[in-house]
């Protein structure tokens, strides 16, 4: 089944909301505290919730906010009302966002125990999220998560966003590491176009947002159900 990996991979990037940790419960809280600070009617507020947040999350906060309060407002979201009240968003989200980040987020079965597989294989890791990067460094700090990782990179790192490769081709660089001889592991079509385009391998979990679609739709070296049971031995073995 894993006889047909292109070896050796030297290296792995990890996404980190949907991959490492279910952030979903956070976003909802700020972003109705975000809503509020607006000036937003409770009914407007209470669109926004999980399952909205599920299919939206991913491409970066602005990208977020322009579409949570297009959907609160029932406006379309390239409306000019909508577009004028981001920056305002913007400025209560980071506020709500310091103070709440990771208070009702999970770590998913499996990712602990996945990094330390990996860790004691010597792989080189790096953390990409298209969540603002001090959001992300905050985050694998709280969840005891921030060791196994050289490197955090976030959306605000370099001057375009995943599903753009930029920000993979420089995290290779950043590990010392080819993209061809790179796995980035993620849960959403947005890794994997990434990956694509940068010349990585991808490696999906199952359990994570890919805007409503099913990820084992998206084609990847394989799709797994939890980190821990990832064939690691088989992706980072090099060929004798």
């Amino acid at each position: 089944m894993h006889s047909d990996f292109p070896n050796p991979f030297q290296a792995a990037i990890i996404d980190l909301d949907g991959t490492m940790v279910d952030t979903l419960g956070d976003f909802v809280v700020v972003l109705h505290h975000t809503l509020a600070d607006l000036g937003c009617h409770p009914v407007e507020i209470a669109r926004v919730d999980r399952a909205f947040v599920e299919l939206t999350v991913g491409k970066g906060t602005e990208d977020l906010l322009r579409r949570t309060i297009a959907h609160a407002w029932g406006l379309p979201d390239d409306d000019r009302e909508v577009l004028d009240a981001v920056p305002e968003a913007w400025h209560h989200y980071q506020g709500h966002y310091v103070r709440l980040n990771g208070q009702h987020a999970e770590v998913y079965p499996g990712v602990r125990e996945g990094l330390a597989q990996l860790c004691a294989m010597g792989v080189p890791l790096a953390c990409l999220t298209n969540k603002p990067t001090a959001f992300a460094e905050q985050l694998l700090s709280v969840k005891g998560l921030r060791e196994p990782f050289r490197h955090v990179f976030g959306g605000d790192a370099f001057e375009r966003k995943k599903p753009d490769p930029l920000p993979l081709l420089k995290t290779c660089e950043a590990l010392g590491v080819s993209p061809s001889h790179t796995v980035m592991v993620g849960d959403s079509s947005n890794d994997a176009q990434a990956a694509t385009a940068a010349g990585c391998g991808i490696l999906l979990v199952r359990y994570g947002y890919n805007h409503g679609h099913p990820i084992d739709e998206v084609p990847a070296l394989t799709h797994v159900d939890r980190l821990d049971q990832a064939p690691w031995g088989a992706l980072f073995t090099p060929v004798r």
